[in-house]
């Protein structure tokens, strides 16, 4: 049970971390990183599916 929410944990985080750059890239450089941006979707997505999931 603690290794499920540890990994539910490090995708939710890595998604943050994904949206984190998709940010300083825009904020600093006026474009998307757009493969950033898919997979910090993609991680949200597992991670979500995975939290809603029994």
């Amino acid at each position: 049970m603690k290794f499920k929410t540890l990994i539910k944990i490090l995708l939710l985080l890595l998604s943050l971390g994904c949206f984190y750059v998709v940010y300083l890239m825009y904020s600093k450089l006026s474009f998307i990183d757009t493969p950033y941006l898919y997979g910090g979707i993609v991680l949200l997505m597992i991670g979500l599916l995975l939290h809603f999931k029994k």
